[in-house]
Order: C-alpha cells, then sequence, then structure tokens
C-alpha cells in the first residue's frame, strides 16, 4: 500500500518549472513609420486580398495559387507535422501501458540425466501480462516541452500565413508585370509603325532629289531599333507567363489578363496604421516570436535533465503451467513501485546541453529582432516608393507631351526643308523612351502598392 501514499507527494512536488517561461520578447518600435502616410486609423494591410485586387482575372489567378502553389500546400502540411508532435509531446503527460501473451513448451532429453519421479520430462507456461510506466513531471520539463511544441505548432500557422502573403504578393506582382510589358509591346508597335510612315517619306524624298541616303540610313537605323523591342518584349511576356504558372503550381501556358490595373492605384490610399500593430499583422513576425518561445522553453527541458527523473511502473498479470487454468485463482502476479534515475557523472554533458540551448534562444532573439527590422525597412521602402512614383509618373506625363510635340515639330520641320532628318531622328528617339519610362512607372506605381501591402501584413486573412 507505500506506493499510494507516494503518489500525491510527488504530484505536489512537480508544480516545479525549471528554466525561463517563454514569452513574446519585449522590444521597442519607432512611433511612425518614415514616409508619408496617415498616422492612425486602420491600416491598408488589414483589408482583404479580394477588395484590394478588384480585377478579375487576377482575383482568379490568386484564388488558383492559394489552392495549388507547391510551397503553400508544403506549409499547410508542416502544420499537420507540427500538430502531431504537438500530440506526441503531450502524451508523456500520461501513464503508457504494455501489453504482451506468450506460451512455452519444454521438453528435456531423457537419457540427459535422472529422471523425475513421475517420469515426465515436458512441462507448459502461459502467461498474460501488462507493464505501466509512468514519468512523473517532477521538474517540470514535460511541461516546457508541450509548450516548446505548442508554440512550434503556432509558428507553423504562422509560417503558413507568411507564405500566403508573400504568394499573394508574388501573383500579383508578376501580374503588373505582365500588364506593363503588354504596354510596352503595343508602344513598340506603335512605334515601328510610326517610324516605317517616317522611313517611306524619307525614301519618297531621296527618290525626288530632296533628301540623302545617309538620312534614308538614319531612318531605317531607327526603324530597327523599335523592332528590336518587340521580340525582346515578347520573349519576356511568355518568361513572366510561365513565372505565373508555376506560382499556380501549373505547367507553362498563356495567362488570360483584362484591363490596365489603374483601378488599384486610385481605389486605396496607403494608410500604414500604428507601427505596434505590424507586429501582431505581419505573420512572419509572428512566426519568429514563436520560434524564441519555443527556444526559451527548450532551456527548462534542458535544465530537467539535469536532476533525477522519478518513474512509476508496475507490472501484473496471469501465469500458469496449464492453459485451463490461467485465467482462474492463484495464478495472478504483480509487481510496482517508483525508480529514481539521474546522471552521477556526465562529464559536463548536461550542463553543456543547457548552454547550447540558452544560446539557440539567443540566436532566435535575434533573429525575431532582425524580422522587426526588415518589416519596417520594408514598409518604409514601400511608402517612400508609392509617393515618388506618384511624382516620377506626373513628370512623365508632361515629358511625353512635350516629346510629343517636339516630335511633331521636328517633322514639321524636316518636311519643310527647314532642318536635318538628325533633329527628327532624336525627337523620336526621345518620344519612345519618354513613353517606355512613364509605362514603367505607371508599373512601379502598382508595384508600390502590393509591395506596401505585403509589407503591411496584407495577404493571409
Amino acid at each position: 500500500m507505500r506506493p499510494i501514499f507516494i503518489l500525491p507527494s510527488v504530484v505536489f512536488i512537480s508544480s516545479c518549472m525549471l528554466g525561463p517561461d517563454p514569452a513574446t520578447p519585449d522590444l521597442a518600435v519607432p512611433s511612425i513609420f518614415r514616409g508619408k502616410t496617415t498616422p492612425h486609423g486602420p491600416s491598408f494591410g488589414d483589408e482583404s486580398w479580394r477588395k484590394v485586387f478588384s480585377d478579375p482575372n487576377l482575383r482568379k489567378l490568386i484564388a488558383l495559387a492559394i489552392q495549388n502553389n507547391p510551397d503553400l500546400v508544403a506549409a499547410t502540411y508542416r502544420i499537420e507535422e507540427a500538430r502531431a508532435r504537438t500530440g506526441i509531446a503531450n502524451s508523456a503527460f500520461f501513464p503508457t501501458l504494455d501489453g504482451s501473451a506468450g506460451g512455452t513448451a519444454n521438453s528435456s532429453s531423457r537419457n540427459a540425466g535422472q529422471s523425475t519421479a513421475s517420469g515426465d520430462r515436458s512441462s507448459e507456461s502461459y502467461n498474460l501480462t501488462g507493464l505501466l510506466s509512468w514519468e512523473l513531471d517532477l521538474w517540470g520539463g514535460i511541461a516546457r516541452d508541450n509548450q516548446a511544441a505548442r508554440a512550434r505548432l503556432l509558428k507553423s500557422e504562422y509560417q503558413r500565413d507568411a507564405v500566403q502573403t508573400s504568394l499573394v504578393a508574388a501573383v500579383a506582382t508578376a501580374y503588373i508585370d505582365l500588364l506593363n510589358l503588354d504596354e510596352r509591346l503595343a508602344i513598340s508597335r506603335n512605334t515601328v509603325a510610326s517610324r516605317k510612315g517616317s522611313l517611306d517619306l524619307v525614301t519618297a524624298r531621296r527618290d525626288g532629289g530632296v533628301s540623302s541616303d545617309l538620312e534614308v540610313g538614319q531612318a531605317e537605323a531607327l526603324l530597327s531599333q523599335a523592332k528590336l523591342f518587340i521580340p525582346a518584349t515578347e520573349r519576356a511576356i511568355v518568361e513572366r507567363e510561365n513565372t505565373i504558372r508555376v506560382l499556380l503550381g501549373a505547367y507553362p501556358n498563356s495567362i488570360a489578363r483584362g484591363g490596365n490595373l489603374d483601378r488599384m492605384d486610385s481605389a486605396h490610399g496607403i494608410a500604414a496604421g500604428l507601427p505596434s500593430a505590424v507586429m501582431q499583422r505581419r505573420a512572419d513576425i509572428a512566426a519568429a516570436d514563436q520560434s524564441f518561445q519555443a527556444a526559451t522553453a527548450d532551456i527548462g527541458v534542458a535544465e530537467a535533465l539535469r536532476f533525477p527523473q522519478l518513474s512509476l511502473t508496475g507490472q501484473g498479470g496471469v501465469i500458469s503451467g496449464d492453459l485451463n487454468q490461467l485465467l482462474q485463482g492463484g495464478s495472478a502476479v504483480y509487481s510496482i513501485g517508483p525508480q529514481l534515475a539521474g546522471p552521477i557523472f556526465d562529464a559536463g554533458r548536461a550542463e553543456y546541453r543547457v548552454k547550447a540551448v540558452q544560446a539557440t534562444a539567443q540566436i532566435a532573439l535575434k533573429e525575431y529582432q532582425k524580422v522587426v527590422l526588415e518589416a519596417f525597412r520594408e514598409i518604409s521602402d514601400a511608402l517612400i516608393a508609392y509617393q515618388k512614383t506618384g511624382e516620377i509618373i506626373a513628370e512623365g506625363t508632361k515629358l511625353v507631351v512635350s516629346q510629343k510635340s517636339v516630335s511633331t515639330i521636328a517633322t514639321d520641320r524636316f518636311q519643310g526643308g527647314a532642318s536635318s532628318y538628325l533633329e527628327v531622328l532624336d525627337a523620336e528617339r526621345g518620344l519612345f523612351t519618354a513613353e517606355l519610362d512613364l509605362a514603367d512607372a505607371r508599373s512601379n506605381r502598382l508595384r508600390a502598392v502590393v509591395q506596401a501591402y505585403r509589407a503591411l501584413g496584407g495577404g493571409w486573412k
């Protein structure tokens, strides 16, 4: 009956937990973001991606990516793996019961020695046995291991959210790039058509004795320069389509797209909200937090291994030489008692184990700080990019208007014989470059919207 009185005392002692308690690191963050933005109110990152991206084709692409992207699917399975490991850790709180059944038959040689009184040299033995083992959490090592497992489960969930955030941004950015390439291709083709007209004009003037072969050669060179952009842009379009298809978890093929995405820029202001809220909204920060907490809990696990471990073991069953009497009275056997085992000399192994996990926790803390710093850098970069690309678009629009006017004047002067074709050449080049730069600026503005949305933690809710 003594084991019955031992148990309450052990359970009382097992409330001790070694090591520091896991907690979110106390990290000071700036009170404002660097960049022009509304400091208070709801954040752009709180909006659903379906609201941010109104283009139906883009919505469809994002939905397919969330459903089929291999990285995101793998991240989902990592959650299942972490959940199973949490179950394994939790099972250590409970006793384990194993069972066995067996039977043996023995027969000895009649010539090996003196016979028994009965002359029977054979025997039989049958048994049913159960083994109970229960390790009591004397120093809180099992509890700390459970804390670490739960933190890693949460980490895997946040990591999946972070993968989805990046995936949504990647699909949206690639789609914006695709539309930008479409616009660049259209500009190139329009320019080629315009320069073909100029070449025809210069050729006709040369045939009429007004222009020279030099000017025809310049017009041909100008046309060839524009033509070079077409195959290069077409190649880039195919590569971007293939990139999107891989994000969708599909083989290379074409991508359907609709009109332009200017509405995405005009429909959403970039309100960053409070910097402190980013700490909860960004899934990668939350994952790094849980990684640090898991590493902190591991310190308690390592500390507990330095001390003796107490287990309650019990074995019981029935044994009989006659199978018919196995379950009858008199066949029962049992043993039960506590076992205390601990290190006596391990050459400092346990101490080094503690130091190792303490260093791991410090590494996790620094990684958390790095993730936070990167998050604020990304937000600031996106806010500045959104602001400055707006200014570039405004000036770029004026430049295109000016270059069109210059091109028209230069052409008129050339046709009137007031200038050489060199002025037309410079004006055409300037217009082509200005139109391409304006298309890129509009694309960069939309990319800044996506960048800000991802940096502020949007895309996974």
